[in-house]
């Protein structure tokens, strides 16, 4: 065979890679290498195709007929080399692999657990290891592969992820165990009016604040904050010293604290959404399924 007809493996990665970005520059600092070797490979796989793949100006990247027609090709055949690996792997007994997830709070307590035990059936010789963290330091260690995939709130800025939507939750307010309003089973945000609130920084909680500060005022008042913080268990340990009370994502209710106690807020809307995150050039069978089970698992608990 002519070498130089011969595509490699790295080809279709690179292809792919750019094909999901529209832009060189991203593209390879994803891939880790620098954007002129990046350059370089893409022509060698057009002089060996003996196709433009891509339409390239200094504003714009974009598929031509042809990259369009071989990018379904080039992912169905990397997928296939991967599920080549898992059988040949398989067929020896050896560990066919380690998947490592990151998660916020939330999907640690809800989703995750029932989604590994399913997992596990299936690939019983996959290790799992789990790694608490932000959305966005989750959105960092997608991108620097250091995990494969994450539980998150949705992210702003979803460039090089695919995302599918989980659940999706409300508000409770959190007091302190002495405090008068503890006595009621639920509470409006009027019954909130004189209180002095703790609440989000802007930076880590803008969409949970407005969404309290939008339903405060439609109640009639303007929230009394008296300290912003960066993380709702924060708040919590804030309310059980007395420093005031917080509204918070209901998931901190699978969290019970001595000092506080829970209280729900029907009339704020269910907006607080958990999504499973993944790199969108990921092919990896491992990867691929775990997302569906998550979403089978999602689908099936009740509202």
């Amino acid at each position: 065979m002519n070498m130089k007809s011969v595509i490699e493996l790295r080809h279709l990665r690179y292809f792919l890679r750019v094909a999901d970005e529209m832009h060189f520059g991203r593209a390879a600092e994803r891939l880790g290498i620098a954007q002129a070797p990046l350059s370089q490979q893409i022509r060698q796989l057009e002089e060996r195709l003996g196709a433009r793949l891509f339409d390239r100006t200094t504003r714009s990247v974009r598929l031509t007929p042809a990259g369009e027609a071989f990018r379904e090709h080039a992912r169905a055949a990397l997928g296939s080399v991967e599920d080549g690996v898992i059988a040949a792997q398989n067929a020896v007994g050896r560990n066919v692999g380690r998947l490592v997830i990151g998660t916020v709070f939330l999907g640690a307590y809800s989703l995750l657990p029932e989604t590994i035990r399913r997992f596990l059936r299936r690939y019983p010789d996959v290790s799992i290891d789990i790694r608490i963290l932000t959305t966005d330091e989750q959105i960092r260690a997608m991108a620097d592969k250091s995990i494969h995939l994450g539980f998150v709130r949705p992210p702003h800025n979803p460039v090089g992820l695919r995302l599918a939507k989980l659940a999706s939750e409300g508000f409770v307010a959190v007091l302190e165990r002495s405090h008068p309003l503890a006595a009621k089973p639920k509470l409006t945000l009027a019954d909130l009016r004189d209180q002095p609130f703790l609440a989000f920084s802007s930076i880590v909680g803008v969409n949970y604040q407005n969404v309290m500060l939008q339903y405060c005022r439609r109640a009639g008042f303007e929230p009394r904050i008296v300290q912003e913080v960066s993380h709702t268990l924060a708040i919590v340990t804030l309310v059980a010293a007395g420093v005031g009370i917080g509204v918070i994502p209901a998931w901190v209710t699978q969290m019970p604290h001595s000092g506080v106690v829970y209280r729900p807020l029907p009339e704020l809307p269910m907006v607080v959404d958990l999504t499973v995150a993944w790199p969108a050039d990921s092919l990896s069978p491992f990867i691929l399924d775990f997302v569906a089970i998550a979403r089978d698992v999602a689908a099936q608990r009740p509202a």
